[in-house]
């Protein structure tokens, strides 16, 4: 840049800096400008120590400028750190913690003063944090970044601990030899991943037990000066700052206690001693650093403390009890933090309810607030209306304690005191000054007020008197069609005729809760159906499925007597109806399932089944279905239809229940693949053996086995909502025998028929419903061939016609039902195929155009609607990593086994293990899709699409924003760029890999 073009920015940045929030900005950034070498001094104009290039530089610069006077001081003392952070691939976004803590540790390795490395590391990361929070980040991701960033500091220290320790003491050893573990529990803000830009981090240190020695030293004297050194390493001051302070206080007997624990020690306290702020502690506890395995096992011993199954009447005035404690050490009412409506009466909120419920409800067992959040609002116990409300209250409050705290980054969480300061903090924030930001804090802050007082009323969740009276008015057969439309109106909906409509449909049902007759907790629970409608996303929507539901008559009698009895059945009961079409159809067809599966949302569910649980269930099912149809007097045969019926009834069930447990935020995407996929290998399995029998009957036995093999996500063991199964069929000898039959067939004919009836069973639809769409074009030849394949055949056709997409298919097949053996014996084939070595050095990049040519056909046979886009199909969809990921399998994957992997997620891993991906390469990819595989399940579930789309109009976008944890206005905009930024950084990985030109 010459120094006319310096001239010319300075000016540009003086006059952009004057017209920002802060006047002060101004003296900050002529400081500077001199301290870069960009100022315009005496003699030739000097070199820059920054380049200040136009774009993401200039505008971070106006940025912190304006925003952060001690993030600009710190610019000015090392002007390159401008340069590093507008470079940094992590600035516009989420940087998890293992990437923090490969570089945290290559400082260490290369640094000669550990306590400089981590203050120097932590300093660089608070000026990207700071961009991140100012503009370039959200709230919820910037307080899991600090989390994480405060957890890699902590494991070096602990680390470095460990070592100086051992060198003076020796190794700490058990009585058996055994080296002894030890953990750093993080509680508070650090367990929750919610630490802001001042937290202390809450710690408690644990050590595996009491019974071994270090050299002459007693454990605990070992693990003491560990956790001292570790702490120190933390919190000493240097030239170089601090890095974190710590707060050892909610360790057991607090300040007057040890500095660590044994884990027995620690159990045998909180069993005799504990005290109910501290149990409430621990719901948020995490280990965070040391031996991770060991704090797993300290939650899983203290869980009977934290989560009693009874004896909880007490926990909300408990919760009551430790506010007042707080209340009585505020010392400013404008405290965001601790005030009135504060972030504190949220969290305490939620906490609260997880106390009462927890016990018996492990699904809400969470730390992170929103995400508790979450979870209450799908397991019924705070209405659609109170999660939105407290979600973006909690969001807000959370941006303005940022603020308070990046000014200065001192701890601080009430609002200045000095007019001009407060003036300067609401410019900053985006209003017009302080009466702006006041307003919008009074608002939010009585909301939230408003919602905490609520506490110990549970028939007043979020349903005020107003509401509850104009749900009476609906209720009421006197009321004329007028009121009835001002009763929907004052509630929320949209349509007043079309849902006034509904309601007096609802009447003339004999047997709702909504007819005249109705009596007892039937009818109690018709206001609250009323009012929980009203809460939900979409109250029309939500109200036309309860008249569907009440359609069904007398079968959904015990829906309505279960949602009279229990609030929370209620709300769970009108949050399904009104956020997944999918589960919605399952209830509303059949409602007989209902009572078990609702009932059972208070008890310990299990550990997911696997399809060994779900074989045993199934037989148990056919079993009880003979043994039903045959009475002493006039036995009868189940047909099979009978049996396939019962299959889908239990599929639906299943279904359901694991719906529940999606929906209310139990499970993540990888655990319900393998669940859905254990689903589907037992009833698979199951169809097989009930159609056989009649195909055996007529077309006679072979003598050779019939194998399935599962391909794409069945095979991956990566099924989702909606997912048809890829298969193709394998069976052992041509020229098998055949005993029996009508006729003279032969063995491939005895096995096309099975399979052909297989295929018949599973995908039927029955009065129960169908259990899956079947694919078979992955066969050899695909529709062109044979619907099933001799083993013999398979190899040959794979060892002389397979075109390349039918070797990437492969990659993912499994034995799923049938004859184990011989499926496993068509796996082997098929892996020696996929893997077979490339003699031929130019195969690599032939393959790589084959790969792109492919992909583009298939996004040119699935275009998006106008205004959508196809998470799946889409430009930098899931099929762009999987066919990346395919490819590198194939490249790479003859001469490294490790990356011969049927899941997706797990060769993302693989790959970068091996050296196939770097970690930054691999860091993308594997965040897209985890992101785009969410995101995938949850359009499915909400709207039953196999094809999963995201657009449309905007509030619908909204509804899905919500469920994957976006809060506040604009979530759905927010969701639809974050998913466009994905897709275009995978499609950019897509191309440069596959040296590609691609669309």
């Amino acid at each position: 840049m010459t120094p006319d073009e310096r001239r010319a920015q300075a000016a540009r940045l003086r006059e952009r800096v004057r017209r920002g929030p802060d006047p002060e900005a101004a003296v900050r950034l002529e400081r500077f400008l001199e301290a870069a070498g960009l100022a315009k001094g005496a003699g030739p104009w000097p070199a820059a120590a920054c380049t200040l290039a136009p774009g993401d530089p200039e505008e971070l610069l106006l940025l912190l400028l304006g925003q952060s006077p001690a993030l600009a001081r710190g610019l000015v003392r090392d002007p390159a750190a401008l340069d590093r952070l507008a470079a940094s691939p992590w600035l516009r976004r989420e940087r998890g913690l293992d990437s923090m803590r490969v570089e945290l540790g290559r400082r260490l390795a290369t640094h000669p003063e550990p306590l400089a490395a981590l203050r120097r590391f932590r300093t660089a990361e608070y000026l990207r944090l700071g961009a991140r929070e100012l503009g370039l980040g959200t709230p919820a991701e910037v307080g899991r970044e600090l989390a994480a960033l405060a957890a890699a500091c902590l494991d070096q220290a602990v680390a470095v601990a460990l070592a100086e320790v051992e060198a003076r003491l020796g190794p700490p050893l058990t009585e058996e030899g055994r080296r002894c573990r030890f953990v750093a529990m993080g509680m508070g803000k650090l367990g929750g991943e919610e630490l802001n830009f001042s937290s202390d981090i809450d710690l408690i240190y644990l050590y595996e037990t009491d019974a071994g020695a270090a050299g002459g030293a007693p454990l605990h004297q070992f693990f003491t000066r560990v956790a001292e050194r570790a702490t120190a390493l933390l919190v000493e001051p240097t030239a170089d700052g601090s890095c974190f302070r710590v707060d050892l206080r909610l360790r057991p007997e607090g300040t007057r206690g040890a500095l660590c624990n044994s884990l027995d020690a620690a159990e045998r306290y909180y069993e005799s001693w504990g005290r109910p702020w501290e149990r409430q502690a621990w719901i948020k506890a995490r280990p965070v650093a040391g031996d991770l395995p060991l704090g797993d096992e300290a939650l899983a011993r203290l869980a009977p403390m934290v989560w009693p199954r009874s004896g909880v009447a007490s926990a909300i005035d408990d919760v009551h009890a430790l506010m007042t404690r707080v209340r009585a050490e505020l010392r400013d009412p404008d405290d965001v933090k601790l005030g009135r409506g504060g972030i504190r009466e949220v969290e305490f909120f939620v906490q609260a309810l997880q106390l009462v419920h927890g016990g018996r409800r492990p699904e809400l067992r969470e730390r992170g607030t929103l995400r508790a959040l979450d979870r209450l609002l799908f397991g019924g116990l705070v209405s659609e209306r109170e999660h939105r409300l407290l979600g973006d209250a909690y969001v807000f409050l959370r941006r303005v304690e940022h603020r308070l705290q990046l000014a200065e980054l001192r701890q601080t969480h009430a609002l200045p005191r000095d007019p001009e300061e407060l003036e300067l903090l609401g410019r900053r924030l985006g209003f017009d000054g302080a009466a702006g930001l006041r307003g919008a804090l009074f608002a939010e802050r009585e909301v939230v007020a408003g919602i905490y007082a609520t506490l110990g009323a549970p028939a007043s969740y979020g349903h005020g008197p107003e509401a509850v009276a104009a749900a009476m008015v609906l209720v009421d057969p006197a009321s004329d069609r007028a009121a009835m439309e001002a009763a929907l109106g004052r509630l929320g909906f949209r349509d007043l005729a079309g849902s006034a409509d509904e309601v007096e449909l609802l009447r003339g049902k004999p047997h709702g809760p909504f007819s005249p007759t109705a009596a007892g907790a039937t009818a109690r629970s018709a206001p609250r159906l009323l009012v929980d409608a009203a809460s939900s996303p979409d109250p029309d929507l939500a109200l036309r499925r309860l008249v569907d539901l009440a359609v069904r008559g007398a079968p959904a009698q015990v829906l309505w007597r279960l949602a009279g009895e229990s609030e929370a059945i209620s709300r769970l009961v009108v949050s399904l109806l009104g956020t997944s079409e999918y589960l919605a159809r399952i209830l509303l067809a059949h409602p007989e399932l209902s009572e078990r599966l609702l009932t059972a949302a208070g008890a310990d569910l299990p550990a997911l089944p696997d399809a060994a649980f779900h074989a045993r269930a199934i037989a148990e099912l056919l079993a009880e279905l003979d043994a039903a149809g045959e009475p002493a007097t006039e036995p009868t045969e189940p047909t099979e239809d009978d049996r396939l019926d019962a299959l889908r009834r239990y599929r639906n069930q299943e279904t359901l229940r694991l719906g529940l447990r999606d929906v209310g935020g139990e499970l993540d995407v990888e655990a319900l693949g393998a669940a859905l996929t254990a689903l589907a290998d037992a009833l698979i399995d199951a169809t097989l053996a009930i159609v056989r029998p009649a195909v055996e009957a007529r077309w006679g036995r072979a003598r050779t086995g019939l194998a399935v093999i599962g391909l794409g996500k069945l095979g991956g063991g990566e099924m989702t909502w909606s997912s048809d199964l890829d298969v193709l069929f394998i069976f052992g000898d041509d020229d098998a025998a055949v005993e029996g039959g009508r006729g003279e067939a032969s063995a491939f004919e005895v096995m096309s028929r099975l399979a052909q009836r297989l295929l018949h069973g599973l995908s039927a639809q029955l009065p129960s419903g169908r259990l899956y769409e079947v694919d078979t074009r992955l066969r050899p030849s695909g529709r062109q061939g044979a619907l099933v394949s001799s083993l013999a055949g398979f190899a040959r056709y794979h060892e002389e016609r397979a075109a390349l997409w039918e070797r990437q298919a492969l990659i993912k097949a499994r034995a799923v039902a049938g004859d184990r053996a011989l499926g496993a014996a068509a796996v082997a084939i098929a892996e020696r195929h996929v893997y077979a070595p490339h003699p031929d050095p130019a195969w690599a990049g032939e393959a790589a155009q084959e790969i792109a040519r492919l992909r583009g056909r298939v996004a040119q046979e699935l275009p998006p609607r106008p205004g959508h886009h196809h998470v799946k199909q889409g430009r930098g969809g899931l099929v762009d990593i999987e066919f990346l990921v395919q490819y590198l399998q194939l490249a790479h994957g003859p001469e490294r086994p490790a990356l011969r992997l049927r899941s997706t997620a797990a060769a993302l891993e693989a790959l970068r293990a091996e050296g196939v991906l770097s970690a930054a390469d691999h860091a993308e990819l594997a965040e897209a899709h985890r992101f785009l595989r969410r995101l995938d399940s949850r359009l499915r579930i909400v709207w039953d699409q196999a094809r999963a789309e995201l657009g449309g109009e905007p509030h619908e976008v909204d509804k899905v924003a919500r469920r994957l944890g976006y809060h506040g206005d604009g979530a759905g905009a927010r969701l639809l760029a974050d998913y466009l930024e994905r897709a275009g950084r995978v499609r950019a990985l897509l191309g440069r890999l596959l040296h590609a030109e691609l669309g």
